[in-house]
This record gives C-alpha cells, structure tokens and sequence, in this order.
C-alpha cells in the first residue's frame, strides 16, 4: 500500500467510496451522495486550505481516502482541524485506515496542527 496526495485520477474513486457510506453508513450525515463535481469541489476546497486530502492504493486501485478540514472558523480553533478517513469496504481490515491515519496526523503535524479531531462513524 502507498499512500499520497489525491488528485483529479483519484476524485471518482473518492466518491464511490464516500457515496457507499452516504447510503450505507452511519457518519457522514448525508442522506445523498455527492455528485461527481461536488467531490471535485470538496477535494479542491481542502487542498486550497493547505491542508492534506490523501488517497491509499494498491498501485491499481484507490482503496480509502482521508483529508483535514477546519475545525471551526473563528481565529481561536485556527490550529484545529478535523481528520475524515473512508475505506473501501473490501479494503477494511488490511491496514489501509491506519497508513491513512498515521500520514493524516503526520501532515498536520507539520502543518502546525495542534488539535486533530475526529467524530466517528460506523457503517
């Protein structure tokens, strides 16, 4: 497994992930998945922020991503951010969560982070 930076190969695989939590999960709050441009729109969004939006794969196949977005937007959570990891059901179990997880918290280490929050889900 390798994990890095999305790009714009990555946005379908980010949504067919995220779109099977949206209708099968508990945790995104989202009662439709989002459109192909809304994902492009998220992941775009993200990374004008500096912050990180990664992608794990198998060489092949994307199989989870996870990004930081702003905690709150008053000044005083500035150093705050919020950490979202989604795996593709067949890659659950294999560690992919965690090379998410551990590269997420990496990121925003070096980024200045002080707080990573994360509100989780189950599906």
């Amino acid at each position: 497994m390798q994990v890095r930076d999305a790009c714009a190969g990555d946005i379908a695989a980010i949504g067919a992930i995220y779109g099977h939590y949206v209708l099968h999960g508990l945790g995104t709050f989202e009662e439709e998945a989002p459109t192909l441009d809304d994902m492009t729109a998220r992941v775009a969004q993200v990374q004008a922020a500096g912050l990180p939006c990664l992608v794990v794969t198998d060489d092949e196949n994307v199989l989870g991503f996870a990004y930081a977005s702003p905690f709150r937007t008053r000044s005083a959570y500035r150093h705050t951010v919020e950490d979202s990891v989604y795996i593709a059901p067949q890659a659950t179990g294999k560690g992919a969560g965690r090379a998410l997880l551990e590269s997420i918290i990496a990121r925003c280490e070096a980024l200045g982070m002080r707080q990573l929050l994360a509100v989780i889900g189950d599906s």
